[in-house]
């Protein structure tokens, strides 16, 4: 696992706390059969292009796209409706990996052969392979079969919120054709025949990414996103893009980023200061979030141990893009969004089946987290719209 690479003040935190349990009657989102949850007004969507660079043989990510270099004053950027990045902004955020470069990658990473076997990509047990074309991409042999689910649920349920800073990942079968080339070099992996690892492509030329000052302040407390707001538009799209992350590692109760910096600071006060864990930069400004093996089974396993520090940092975020504001509210009402993130791993991993699906309680946990993600928003807007 990549090592290497944020509190807020307690008043708000009760603040917080004591919103959200006096709005469970104003606003009944654990209940919308009862009555409708209010809604988010978001004025209607803004139209992002799909714009994406050519693939090559890895997944491109595409930076920023076009945005004014000369200086923006913050009130030309200023939020609209107290809780929504600029329109202008969010349109220039960066797209991440494309659906169509990952899927190229996905086909090529299933079909070609694995003609080199080296240690690398973080832990002992995993590997760097290089494919025939020549591309290289990263093995990651789990411990257990729920930290390779986690990689590929979170890479789907980053697919379904229009999050595209997850690196697409496949299965593949140890032994399997596929692996012919190889064959006599997988003994020395100690991985057992027939398992299943996951395959994620290899990226160069990543940096290092500290946290926004608000989460690193020197006397080790998180302050909300919001007040860093006023440092221009540069600034604006990487905030806009901790914001995202936030909300994801919250749903899939990832502990191994931003949560895991959190509680070293314990007994290593400058961690904040040494890059985050599992999160690197492209030279474009794309924050790419890498090893995903903690989330969604793994975390959901462990919230009693986490899951404060996820709820200190999502009482960080209050400002968002409208697309992920509305998409959770469309999976908080419909109350399906295991469901739909299940069927989207069953079409588009043939393995899926094989390596399992969440339990009934670990689908409940997600759609629980979705409505408690939504609450927050509302509250957000209460105190800012």
């Amino acid at each position: 696992m990549r090592a290497a690479l944020t509190l807020i003040p307690s008043g708000l935190l009760l603040l917080v706390g004591g919103l959200l349990l006096s709005w469970r009657d104003a606003h009944p989102i654990e209940h919308p059969t009862h009555r409708s949850p209010r809604s988010v007004r978001t004025q209607g969507p803004p139209t992002v292009g799909a714009t994406f660079q050519s693939v090559g043989s890895s997944p491109s990510t595409t930076g920023y796209k076009t945005v004014e270099k000369s200086a923006r004053s913050p009130a030309d950027l200023s939020l609209e409706q107290g809780i929504f990045w600029p329109r202008e902004l969010e349109q220039a955020l960066p797209m991440g990996f494309s659906l169509e470069g990952a899927e190229q990658w996905r086909n090529t990473a299933r079909s070609a052969g694995i003609v080199a076997l080296e240690k690398g990509c973080g832990r002992s047990t995993n590997r760097m392979a290089t494919l025939s074309d020549g591309s290289r991409v990263c093995l990651r042999y789990g411990i257990n079969p729920e930290q390779i689910q986690g990689e590929l649920l979170s890479y789907y349920l980053s697919r379904i919120l229009g999050l595209r800073g997850v690196p697409p990942c496949v299965l593949s079968r140890v032994g399997s054709p596929q692996w012919a080339p190889v064959q006599s070099e997988l003994g020395a992996t100690g991985w057992t025949q027939g398992a299943l690892v996951s395959f994620t492509p290899w990226m160069q030329n990543l940096s290092l990414v500290l946290p926004p000052m608000a989460l690193r302040a020197k006397d080790g407390k998180l302050r909300p996103l919001r007040t860093e707001l006023s440092n221009g538009a540069a600034n604006m799209l990487e905030l806009a893009q901790w914001a995202d992350l936030i909300l994801f590692d919250y749903l899939t109760a990832n502990f191994d980023r931003l949560v895991s910096n959190l509680f070293s600071l314990q007994w290593d006060p400058h961690i904040m200061l040494r890059g985050t864990n599992n999160l690197h930069r492209t030279p474009e400004g794309d924050l790419v979030l890498l090893d995903n093996e903690a989330g969604f089974a793994h975390g959901y396993r462990l919230l009693g141990t986490w899951d404060k520090y996820n709820e200190q940092l999502l009482g960080t975020v209050c400002v968002f893009r409208r697309s992920l504001v509305r998409k959770l509210r469309e999976a908080h009402l419909a109350r399906n969004v295991a469901q739909e993130l299940q069927a989207l791993y069953l079409q588009e991993e043939p393995l899926a089946a094989e390596l399992g699906l969440l339990s009934e309680a670990q689908a409940q946990i997600l759609q629980d987290r979705v409505g408690l993600v939504f609450k927050h928003i509302l509250s957000c807007q209460d105190r800012y719209s």
